[in-house]
């Protein structure tokens, strides 16, 4: 019954995000500076080819009726057609999908590699009192934290590709190319995680259950991955779902600044040209990813950790 009550309610909360985002992405169009009909027949078109494009776009229908239309469009995988390349949207998406969804799965690694175990490490540290350790990881973790994205990525690529030229600058073609952005995206969400971690290690480290494991001499590696490490891993995974959202957002700048040819710079680029099927498109893909793994996460925690269920309700 629990676990009915939780998967319905986070069925509900995920409907109602799913039509919000889908109606967002569809005023898009309608508050968006210009006339879409303008931009298809061509800025130098008379009126009589701007309105022949306007009845082909469906813009002199009703509002409502653009909206089922729409609806039923995405039903049926249809996000209309790009401005600029006169190719279905998905097509666009799909040619560039690639690279992005590349960065994200090689950042999100790095998060997990590098956030958790940190963090672990840094709350044995401070609690054996090491004291000049809490103030480097403090400070250092802090301030990468605090870093925009397109500074880190700048800094990555004049270091490592232009001085030290250890790896390639732009592209999107290989595994290294895609180190260097990935590492920009994950360095944020990784000094966020692992101070997040550290906090609740600390926690756990001083609670009741593991001084009586400690008491009854449990081995330490035993007691790290039995009591420390599970009840550390359900911080990270809290924070999962704005994790993901922090690397796709840092994904539309990174991507410029090393030249990759992603859902990022097409945003952009689609953005610059006033191409609105495929801005929306885009966003609508972005924005349905981010809800989808947020609720992948919830039901991820509700396994590890079923308190969540009582908590989220």
């Amino acid at each position: 019954m629990k676990w009915r009550r939780f998967l319905v309610s986070r069925l509900v909360r995920l409907a109602f995000v799913l039509v919000a985002i889908t109606t967002l992405t569809f005023l898009m169009m309608h508050l968006a500076p210009g006339d879409p009909a303008r931009l298809v027949a061509g800025m130098d078109a008379d009126e009589q080819a701007v309105e022949v494009a306007r009845e082909r776009l469906g813009l002199d229908q009703p509002m409502y009726r653009q909206f089922l239309d729409y609806v039923g469009g995405l039903f049926r995988g249809d996000m209309g057609t790009s401005f600029a390349t006169n190719q279905p949207v998905t097509s666009e998406i799909a040619q560039k999908i690639g690279p992005t969804a590349q960065l994200a799965v090689i950042g999100m690694a790095l998060i997990l590699l590098v956030g958790l175990p940190l963090g672990i490490i840094g709350a044995v540290l401070t609690r054996n009192g090491h004291r000049w350790f809490e103030i480097i990881f403090s400070g250092s973790t802090g301030a990468m934290a605090s870093i925009p994205q397109y500074l880190i990525a700048t800094f990555l690529a004049f270091l490592f590709a232009v001085t030290w030229q250890l790896l390639p600058v732009a592209g999107s073609g290989s595994i290294e190319a895609a180190i260097l952005p990935a590492v920009a995206i994950a360095v944020r969400p990784a000094a966020s995680i692992a101070r997040l971690v550290r906090v609740r290690t600390l926690e756990v480290l001083e609670s009741p259950y593991v001084r009586t494991a400690r008491s009854k001499r449990l081995p330490t590696r035993k007691l790290y991955l039995s009591h420390v490490f599970p009840n550390s891993i359900t911080t990270m995974l809290a924070m999962g779902g704005v994790t993901f959202a922090s690397l796709i957002g840092g994904a539309v700048i990174v991507e410029q600044v090393f030249a990759r040819l992603g859902l990022g710079t097409t945003l952009v680029h689609s953005v610059l040209v006033g191409d609105y099927p495929v801005v929306q498109g885009i966003v609508l893909l972005l924005g349905l990813s981010v809800v989808l793994v947020n609720a992948l996460v919830d039901v991820i925690l509700g396994i590890v950790d079923p308190r969540t269920m009582e908590a989220g309700r």
